[in-house]
């Protein structure tokens, strides 16, 4: 479903703290219409404005919390779980002839994942993009480390894998990796979702708990119990975004849907700006990102040309090179029909790149709020910025948001507040009593 299309996104809030702080590009003769910054400095001064305007919106919240911050998170586990040594690899493809005495038809296992287990590669793991079953072959894109970054370490011969139809921990199918809004925070029970007809409770335990159970035995059958616990990836460590997995006894014997109550947290939004340096039909390179992000760091996000040759024109980065900064993509498709753009990428083009969904979490109704919120912080941290920003966010922008959040409750619920607050005093609904003579 799409957002509406009067959403602001971080390019949005980006250009207005630009234009309100003097910063923003108007092309290279002055004579276009406002652009993020293609500085560097310039450009990093407004998207930390940004990501921390969002953060003290966040800080701001009514003493019982923003009502939009309360989610409930699903987990859909699976009981399969295939297993395998590797007759042969390469940098994207693991064969093992025994896949095909079972999963006899090409892209059986397309969109499972793959997880190295012992061997040159252990740690590594990848989401499957093809399947030929006359020779087991298993195709992937490029293998992740045991963190979810490019570069993974491709593995050899004999390295044997696991493959799973949803995304686990090293296709251990009783642990699972919680998003990356998830802080650890946990608000409620865990229930089995209403469909899966599961008689039996599922209850909170500690890790501990877990662990002691999981070292006498790994049963299989309807989970019982559940732990949340930092994300633990092959050879130890912690994530490098502090993630979260959730861990369950028994292991799942079959594919259910478990749900429980949490608090969101915001993971920082990101963008990429600059000038090419070079270009064509499918590609465009930026010298000046060479050697800082990885091979493959910006695959899968949208490349944007907002002046100069292949003006308006965006696409999906299929590939990136990061010794050079070449960014690679099928075709520019004009942004106002979809069609191939009428130009291609050069040396003279303005870009910019973003990550598919990169939208601040609290919702289109809070757009002002967050983005009088950005303006403010821009105020406080950027020099010559003009002053005011502050004063209406405080006053005018933040009580406004406060009062929609508290209004986002149905009536019969009541406040939903935990305590009495000057947020929720006009949602309270007092008894009535009289005499009935």
């Amino acid at each position: 479903m799409a957002e509406p299309t009067s959403k602001y996104t971080y390019y949005d809030l980006i250009l207005r703290v630009a234009k309100a702080a003097g910063l923003a590009y108007y092309g290279s003769d002055g004579s276009e219409k406002a652009m993020i910054p293609i500085d560097t400095h310039d450009l990093e001064l407004c998207k930390d404005a940004i990501n921390d305007g969002i953060k003290m919106f966040i800080a701001d919240a009514p003493r019982s919390g923003w009502r939009w911050m309360r989610r409930i998170m699903s987990v859909t586990m699976t009981g399969t779980r295939i297993t395998g040594t590797a007759d042969s690899t390469s940098t994207t493809t693991v064969v093992d002839s025994d896949l095909s005495d079972t999963y006899e038809d090409d892209d059986d296992l397309k969109d499972y994942y793959c997880y190295i287990l012992t061997g040159t590669g252990a740690g590594s793991w990848a989401k499957i993009t093809g399947y030929t079953a006359s020779t087991g072959t298993i195709t992937v894109s490029d293998w992740l480390d045991a963190q979810g970054n490019a570069g993974g370490t491709d593995p050899v011969a004999d390295d044997t894998f696991a493959v799973t139809p949803v995304e686990t921990v090293e296709g251990d199918i009783a642990r699972y990796p919680l998003p990356e809004n998830f802080g650890g925070e946990v608000d409620g029970p865990i229930t089995y979702d209403a469909e899966t007809n599961i008689a039996c409770d599922i209850e909170w335990q500690s890790e501990s708990f877990l662990r002691s159970e999981r070292a006498t035995s790994i049963p299989s059958g309807h989970p019982r119990y559940a732990a949340i616990r930092p994300l633990e990836p092959y050879a130890g460590g912690y994530g490098p975004k502090r993630r979260f997995e959730i861990v369950f006894y028994p292991e799942p014997s079959s594919g259910k849907t478990v749900l429980f109550p949490y608090t969101l947290y915001f993971d920082k939004l990101d963008l990429v700006a600059g000038d090419s340096s070079a270009g064509d039909t499918t590609y465009l390179t930026d010298s000046s990102l060479a050697n800082l992000y990885p091979d493959d760091y910006f695959n899968g996000w949208y490349i944007y040309i907002t002046s100069g040759s292949g003006k308006n024109g965006y696409a999906e980065v299929t590939d990136y090179t990061g010794s050079t900064g070449k960014i690679e993509y099928a075709d520019l498709l004009s942004k106002f029909d979809d069609s191939s753009a009428d130009d291609d990428a050069d040396s003279d083009s303005i870009y910019y790149m973003v990550p598919a969904a990169n939208l601040h979490p609290a919702g289109y109704r809070f757009d002002e709020a967050v983005l009088s919120a950005c303006l403010a912080k821009a105020e406080m941290d950027i020099d010559d910025m003009p002053a005011g920003f502050f004063s209406k966010y405080t006053k005018k922008d933040l009580p406004m948001a406060i009062k929609k959040d508290a209004k986002s409750a149905p009536k019969k619920l009541g406040t939903m507040n935990k305590h009495t607050d000057m947020e929720g005093r006009f949602r309270v609904r007092k008894d009535v009593t009289y005499d009935a003579e």
